[in-house]
């Protein structure tokens, strides 16, 4: 008889004017409160509490909540823009190009491109953005092109130079990553007082970085559990007993392609994104980290 059809996902309504869609009720399933938007950035969400970004709300075995990797990010340096102002994405600690290099674009991304040699250009971030985190966790996205080794992705310290802000010497305090060391692995060191007699604490890698190859690397410090941890291109590379703290480092120098040694050259690569946490990410984070890219929907300003 004539009235209404609501049967299947299709429901129409007839009468005077002719058919026309239900409405869904208000809020959620049954009129309740409507779920939480997990992906309010992400064009693509697929409905409320579903991301549309490709990852899930909640733990998975094989990936991690998005949210609770967004919730932990402090800076974001996506290289997007012109000029020689690296701009922070997630907090307020912007950074600048030093030398002859400034932001361009990779396949319609931001980059900044790092020349490498005795003198060339690096980024240089805000003193103090590392010693005032307990647990981190700081990734890169870079397309290393080889040359000499120690070339750093990043190191933050100071050195032994009388005045050591903006002046390499011999290192002191520092937390550092190099994509091939002098025995050929990639690294990553950590002392309070140089290395002129073995005190740096390194966490080593199986071989060097691929070359010319877009690389996902991963340097956690996790304060509570006394460890450092490298990861590269999503999977555990290599992991250390570590007894010291972030805070105990003079972050007068925050560099992303310099060395707090005088010797080593500035960094021969494409840098593509980097992000700081102030969180220790986890297994699962990382290959969620690793998964999502250099620009995924998740951390979408």
């Amino acid at each position: 008889m004539a009235g209404n059809s609501t049967a299947g996902s299709g429901a129409t309504t007839s009468g005077a004017g002719g058919s026309q869609p239900l409405e869904p009720p208000a809020g959620g399933e049954g009129g309740a409160a409507p779920e939480p938007d997990a992906c309010p950035d992400d064009p693509n969400k697929l409905a409320p509490g579903a991301c549309g970004c490709g990852f899930p709300d909640e733990n998975t075995a094989t990936l991690a909540d998005c949210r609770d990797i967004e919730a932990t990010l402090v800076h974001r340096y996506d290289f997007e823009g012109t000029g020689t102002a690296v701009m922070d994405r997630a907090g307020s600690a912007h950074g600048t190009i030093v030398g002859a290099a400034m932001l361009s674009k990779v396949e319609g991304h931001g980059v900044v491109e790092l020349g490498g040699g005795s003198a060339g250009p690096y980024v240089d971030l805000p003193n103090g953005i590392v010693s005032q985190l307990s647990d981190a966790s700081f990734e890169a996205w870079v397309t290393w092109r080889g040359g000499n080794n120690w070339q750093r992705f990043f190191d933050f310290g100071d050195s032994t130079h009388a005045t050591p802000e903006d002046n390499p010497a011999s290192g002191k305090s520092y937390l550092y990553m190099t994509p091939q060391s002098g025995e050929g692995f990639a690294l990553s060191g950590y002392s309070l007082a140089g290395n002129s007699a073995g005190q740096e604490l390194r966490v080593v890698s199986a071989g060097p970085l691929a070359q010319s190859a877009l690389s996902h690397v991963v340097m956690v410090a996790n304060d509570a559990m006394d460890k450092l941890t490298l990861y590269v291109n999503g999977a555990k590379s290599a992991e250390q007993t570590w007894t010291g703290q972030l805070s105990a480092i003079s972050d007068v120098n925050v560099w992303l392609g310099r060395s707090q040694y005088s010797g080593d050259h500035e960094l021969n690569a494409v840098y593509h994104d980097f992000r700081i946490y102030d969180a220790a990410l986890d297994d699962l984070q990382v290959a969620t980290c690793f998964a999502a890219g250099p620009d995924p929907a998740f951390l979408a300003d």
